[in-house]
């Protein structure tokens, strides 16, 4: 039996440099493309039905820009310590380490991070993408970790004119809002006396372990019963965490009668909210969707990511506010991984500067970039099959114009 023998075809090193030469091409046109087209931007947010939407976002972002300031005008005052090892943009929007209330370690860099006007129009971008539209009701759940992120989703909501109902809890993890005498609450009464915010928590709880600071010391639930107290917003008071989420749902469900909500965004990681750290690290950041009854993965016997319910009927593990929402059709926004969340969105990466309002990427909201860069893509993979496997018809032509020599190896081949 013969063997067969197969000779790879050479292209020519002038193909190759063409080659090389259009790909340089479009990448230096695709990257020397403005990020922000304003017609795009006007035609997008039309579509959106938010014809104003780079304003909305702009406005939400100087809102937040003035929370920070006013925040960080508090700390003057009491006297707090405000380390350039820490905090070295001096925002004053991070708090100690350590502290009585301080409820779990946390991560410096998305701290530092988080602390940026601009995540005002990332959250309001996050509603608009949820479906949320002017007029809408929403539902809120924050701790006291993020205190920064928990003044971008207010001031989003004002702007787009959302009508939220909001759940918070006083506890923290590190480098949030915990100084015994500056916590959540205590930074929310503030804004909110001051015009900055318009809107307060309908109740607050102590937050922590199962929503109540359990395993904490009696002196620390002292502490967090009196900023509640000087917030003068009733205590959230439960059992366990079966008993807050019961407790949540509940007002949640009263606050708005017949009404329902466009989207729950929680903001941290409290444990009835969102199941603490594992239901964050299950759930995800950005949109959560639900999903549908038809969807390839529910009918192949996939469930809802953090599904309120086991299948024997009883409360799953990952039971919290967020899979009771999404067990209920409604979509939800997780407003966590800061850092993750500012790369998407072309912000600073803990910046050691104060960003100001206006700047970054998220304010492009039809970026043509990403357009111009799959056209070119695919411009670039339609030239290499032409200089690899050209059409018959267009080498009879050559031929025909004399490109090509008399001799054999200058004949084009296809590759094989």
């Amino acid at each position: 039996m013969k063997k067969l023998y197969y000779r790879p075809q050479k292209i020519s090193s002038w193909s190759l440099v063409f080659l090389a030469i259009v790909s340089i091409a479009v990448v230096v046109a695709v990257r020397s493309m403005p990020a922000r087209w304003p017609a795009i931007d006007r035609w997008a947010s039309s579509a959106m039905s938010v014809p104003d939407l780079e304003e909305r976002m702009l406005d939400a972002s100087v809102r937040a820009e003035d929370a920070f300031d006013a925040i960080h005008c508090r700390r003057v005052v009491l006297g707090h310590k405000m380390l350039d090892l820490h905090d070295p943009a001096d925002t004053g929007m991070l708090g100690p380490s350590m502290s009585l209330v301080t409820s779990l370690p946390g991560h410096l860099d998305a701290k530092q991070t988080s602390v940026n006007p601009n995540f005002a129009a990332v959250a309001l971008r996050l509603l608009i993408d949820a479906g949320v539209r002017p007029g809408d009701r929403i539902a809120i759940g924050c701790t006291g970790s993020f205190p920064a992120l928990n003044i971008a989703v207010y001031s989003a909501a004002e702007s787009l004119g959302c009508r939220p109902v909001i759940i918070s809890s006083a506890a923290s993890s590190q480098f949030g809002a915990n100084s015994p005498d500056l916590m959540w609450p205590d930074m929310e009464k503030m804004l909110f006396e001051e015009g900055i915010i318009p809107f307060r928590s309908e109740m607050v709880s102590r937050g922590g372990f199962q929503d109540r600071a359990a395993g904490m010391s009696d002196e620390t639930r002292e502490i967090l019963e009196a900023s509640i107290h000087r917030s003068g917003l009733p205590l959230m008071d439960s059992k366990d965490d079966q008993d807050a989420i019961e407790r949540r749902m509940l007002l949640y469900s009263e606050a708005v009668e017949d009404e329902t909500y466009a989207v729950y965004i929680n903001v941290g990681g409290g444990d009835a909210s969102v199941g603490g750290t594992l239901g964050n690290d299950t759930l995800g950041e950005g949109v959560i969707r639900p999903v549908s009854a038809y969807s390839p993965g529910r009918l192949l016997g996939a469930t809802q990511v953090g599904m309120a319910k086991s299948p024997d009927g009883e409360p799953s593990p990952n039971d919290c506010v967020a899979a009771r929402f999404l067990a209920s059709g409604v979509p939800v926004i997780n407003m966590i991984n800061a850092v993750k969340l500012a790369k998407q969105y072309g912000l600073p990466v803990m910046p050691t500067e104060i960003t100001p309002a206006g700047e970054g990427g998220v304010y492009a909201i039809a970026d043509m970039r990403r357009i111009f860069a799959v056209i070119g893509i695919v411009f670039i993979t339609l030239m290499t099959l032409l200089v690899v496997r050209p059409p018959q018809k267009l080498v009879d032509a050559a031929k025909k114009r004399g490109w090509f020599g008399d001799d054999a190896k200058s004949q084009p081949q296809w590759m094989v």
